[in-house]
């Protein structure tokens, strides 16, 4: 069973906090974004202000909102909910709101200590207790006792903490606001508002005289007279972009709301008087309602209601995942911080199911608040290599590495498609196992079939920022954080988000396949979209490989009884590796349709009609043989060598330069191929005796030779003039 408990502290902010007990830990664990309001903590999902912050450290005099879930505890049918204080501070008058029998609780701390409480579920069959924290704000920074005491400065408590927050627009916001720096109109006037701060400044609580921005500013008179002598422009007034009056004015007249004129410390930790000397009475949260209290204000910053569309918000770890070293960086949220922060080591000693597992990708997990070293404050622009051992450049991929970082394949192909009998490799988690997005877009880490000219083919090398790009476009002016590249948001009909797309290849493309293929990929008479075009060769490889009797799909797993039909077959286990690295990456090869195709195309052993395959073994350079038997009569072999793939053609023409026959036109993946020539022209019709030129093109390569066609009459000549002028 878990308790979530939301805190409020402002009108825009609370607190969500989830409780397990020892039964609950071994059941899945599921974070459910609620709203607020206790009589509406049901609601999950799209709910315009996720102030769910899971803190347990809040402000005196704030309200505590509480809930019992009992989702995956195992108490399927809950008789009663039984709510009590273990333990509150002495002299405490606070008293839970609720009567029993509800699974929602509420209480206000009436005073700065901790308060311990507990449920139970019919009767005691299950239960739980936590403990909450009621403190008093101190502010970041300018105070005399603040967060930067001990975080700016002394060595051992990481002052790099203050140092590196000082510089975020967090720390600014305020400051900017009341200096005329935001929302500039054309004649250089900022607006600005006493409704703003409730974003702006460390917590703002009208109510709860708990050291609070909002409380101290109401107090002191401060909310009434910032503005005066401004001009009002509706709820917001105008300030000239860099006038410094009213700043000046605070420091001088309000110097007691200066630590706390920012988004600070508190604001994402809780207030922490109490903290000095007591680890346990300051907060620490990864859920998104940190940020999402004020991050969620649509239309203006619709950021959470997009996240909560998205995969991220819906991926804690479950079951024996939960404790896999191999899972935990990408699957926890936590976890993944974890990783990140300790250097990205192999595996994480700290890695703890019972907290870890509960954090799906929150904001705090792709941005660091305390840092503005990259551009978002992303925590990580670098990603190391790729499981196959490849380094990716600084320069590729932008602000997407940050995604690379788990958006990879867990494999290394080669030692999943070994030489090795009776499998070669196949093996539970076969394929790539995972999301093999940055191998696929780099041209990595796949099958390919001893052709060393396909790693690196790419498709979106000019993307600057990689996934960032096309999974993040701009919405209101902010960047879209639902990620998939489908939604229905605003028509109710499921369409394509081609925004990205849209920049290379035109606004006329409305959806993916709208981008159409170069050439027939799949041979089936038609050019179509690309999407639709790779999609025709994964049906064609899927009729060709063994299908597990259970699901219908092709055996991706030696634990299945099937796997037995790819005894001792290396050419099926490489197909099956092909075709679950293609399908595996989920874009239908829009991340890299080269990459996607030829793999698949190799795989299906397809080849441009009119080529007989000499080898597949990749040569060094490019080379077009001369024909064998020469003369000829009637048929004669052309042999070229392809050190990488290409479009190419392989024509022949006659000596006033006009097209005989083509005898090759398709795209073709390297190796050693042979074309054959029966002396008949394009409409097959057999050509005359004489001199022939064949020429071979492949991109920029282009090599012309010369052949003779004799026939029997030409022989005959007794003469031999014919035949002797042929060879010369």
């Amino acid at each position: 069973m878990k308790i979530f408990v939301n805190i409020s502290r402002a009108l825009l902010v609370g607190c969500f906090l989830v409780f397990m007990s020892t039964e609950a830990l071994a059941q899945k664990v599921k974070l459910r974004v609620v709203p607020m309001s206790p009589g509406k903590l049901s609601a999950i999902g799209k709910s315009s202000l996720m102030a769910t912050t899971g803190l347990k450290v809040f402000g005196r005099g704030a309200k505590a909102y509480l809930f019992a879930d009992t989702t995956g505890s195992g108490a399927n049918v809950v008789t009663s909910f039984t709510w009590s204080f273990v333990s509150m501070p002495p002299g405490s008058m606070a008293v839970l709101d609720s009567a029993n029998n509800n699974p929602y609780q509420s209480f206000t701390a009436d005073l700065d200590s901790q308060y311990v409480v507990s449920v139970s579920v019919n009767g005691g069959v299950k239960s739980d207790q936590d403990t909450l924290w009621a403190s008093t704000f101190i502010g970041s920074t300018d105070g005399s006792f603040t967060c930067e005491t001990c975080h700016g400065g002394f060595v051992g408590l990481n002052p790099q903490i203050v140092t590196g927050w000082k510089t975020t627009d967090h720390a600014l916001m305020y400051t900017q606001g009341i200096m005329g720096k935001l929302e500039v109109n054309a004649n250089g006037q900022g607006m600005y508002s006493s409704s703003c701060w409730k974003c702006h400044t460390t917590g703002y609580d009208l109510s709860a005289n708990n050291g609070n921005f909002g409380y101290l500013s109401h107090s002191l008179g401060w909310d009434t007279t910032a503005f005066k002598g401004k001009t009002k422009s509706g709820s917001s007034y105008l300030i000239n972009n860099g006038d410094s009056s009213i700043y000046k004015n605070m420091v001088t007249n309000y110097s007691a709301l200066v630590p706390l004129a920012s988004i600070g410390c508190e604001s994402c930790h809780g207030p922490g008087k109490d903290h000095d000397g007591n680890s346990a009475a300051i907060g620490l949260s990864l859920d998104a309602g940190v940020c999402l209290s004020c991050h969620d204000s649509p239309p203006r910053e619709p950021i959470g209601t997009f996240w909560a569309l998205s995969d991220h918000a819906t991926m804690p770890l479950a079951g024996t995942d939960a404790t896999s070293t191999s899972c935990f960086p990408c699957h926890s949220g936590s976890a993944f911080v974890k990783w990140v922060t300790g250097g990205k080591k192999a595996t994480e000693p700290t890695w703890n199911a019972a907290t870890d597992a509960s954090y799906p990708m929150t904001c705090s997990v792709c941005h660091d608040p305390m840092s503005a070293a990259n551009p978002s404050q992303i925590r990580t622009v670098t990603v190391d290599t790729l499981r196959n051992g490849y380094h990716i450049p600084s320069s590729v991929g932008g602000l997407g590495q940050l995604c690379m970082n788990c958006h990879r394949s867990r494999n290394n192909v080669a030692t999943k498609v070994t030489a090795t009998p009776p499998y070669y490799g196949f093996s539970s988690h076969y394929g790539p196992h995972g999301n093999p997005q940055s191998d696929m877009l780099l041209g990595q880490n796949a099958y390919q079939y001893g052709d060393t000219s396909l790693t690196g083919l790419t498709t979106h090398t000019g993307v600057p920022d990689a996934c960032v790009t096309c999974h993040m476009p701009t919405t209101n002016g902010m960047p879209d954080h639902q990620l998939a590249m489908q939604d229905t948001t605003g028509t109710g009909v499921l369409h394509d988000r081609v925004d990205a797309c849209q920049t290379c290849h035109g606004p006329q493309i409305q959806k993916f396949d709208d981008i159409k293929a170069s050439y027939d990929y799949d041979r089936n008479g038609k050019i179509e979209g690309v999407q639709t075009e790779i999609a025709g060769l994964i049906a064609q490889l899927k009729a060709k490989l063994p299908i597990d009797s259970t699901t219908g799909q092709p055996i991706t797993d030696s634990n299945h009884g099937d796997s037995l039909a790819v005894y001792n077959r290396p050419d099926l286990v490489r197909n099956l590796y092909t075709y679950a690295f293609v399908t595996s990456d989920g874009s239908g090869g829009m991340h890299n349709a080269k990459y996607a195709v030829a793999l698949l195309q190799k795989a299906l052993g397809f080849y441009p009609t009119g080529v007989n395959v000499v080898s597949q073994k990749t040569p060094s350079t490019y080379e077009l043989s001369q024909n064998y038997p020469n003369p000829f009569n009637p048929t004669t072999n052309i042999e070229f060598s392809i050190p990488r793939s290409a479009t190419i053609q392989l024509n022949v023409y006659n000596i006033l330069g006009e097209l005989v026959k083509t005898l090759v036109n398709g795209d073709i993946v390297s190796g050693n191929y042979k074309a054959t020539w029966n002396g008949t022209n394009n409409h097959g019709t057999s050509v005359a005796s004489g001199i022939y030129f064949y020429r071979l093109r492949a991109g920029e390569y282009v090599e012309t030779k010369k052949m003779i066609l004799l026939k029997p009459q030409t022989f005959m000549n007794l003469s031999g003039q014919a035949c002797g002028s042929l060879l010369h």
